[in-house]
């Protein structure tokens, strides 16, 4: 549940409503959180589709960018043990919502970094978030890495429980991210 709001936010970072014409990236994404036991973290590799252009200038993109869509395919989830991701899958039922998606709809850009903001849709919920991010010009396009802090109950996802309820999953989670994106 919490990677999958990762990557919508992910997606955020990685800007807007994409056409056509959009250019895809790969995009690692950590999600990490703690229980009444241990801490825990689980990953997965999502897409950001990004179309360059017709906004203002970004590290790494001169002529600002476009619009960006950020997928999480939700089944792809592994976590530190087998356990942990049927837990996980339970939580976030792939069958019914097999992606948590970000569209980006503005961003900042300040000497402190990039705010990207837009709507985050986990399960059958969408909220609008702002990530905060770090681009660094690379290539064709530019490196990101950001980190962003969210309730997973805000978007509907029940925290497990196991053990007669000894052990249970607190909701606040910690999306990372990090990849190359280019237009």
């Amino acid at each position: 549940m919490k990677l999958l709001l990762g990557f919508a936010i992910i997606l955020a970072f990685t800007f807007g409503s994409v056409p056509p014409t959009a250019a895809q990236s790969t995009v690692d994404f950590a999600v990490s959180g703690n229980s009444t036991i241990r801490g825990w973290t689980c990953e997965v590799t999502g897409t950001a589709t990004l179309t360059g252009g017709g906004g203002d200038a970004a590290p790494g993109f001169t002529s600002g960018v476009q619009g960006v869509v950020l997928t999480v395919p939700v089944a792809e989830f592994t976590c530190p043990n087998e356990e942990m991701t049927e837990h996980l899958m339970e939580a976030m039922r792939p069958d019914e919502h097999a992606e948590i998606t970000f569209e980006m709809e503005s961003y900042d850009v300040t000497p402190q970094g990039t705010q990207a903001a837009g709507s985050l849709t986990i399960l059958d919920t969408t909220e609008v978030v702002t990530v905060s991010l770090q681009l660094t010009p690379a290539g064709a396009g530019a490196e990101i890495e950001g980190e962003v802090r969210l309730d997973m109950t805000d978007y509907g996802v029940e925290p497990p429980t196991v053990m007669l309820g000894m052990l249970r999953v607190r909701p606040q989670i910690t999306i990372e991210f990090s990849g190359s994106v280019s237009p």
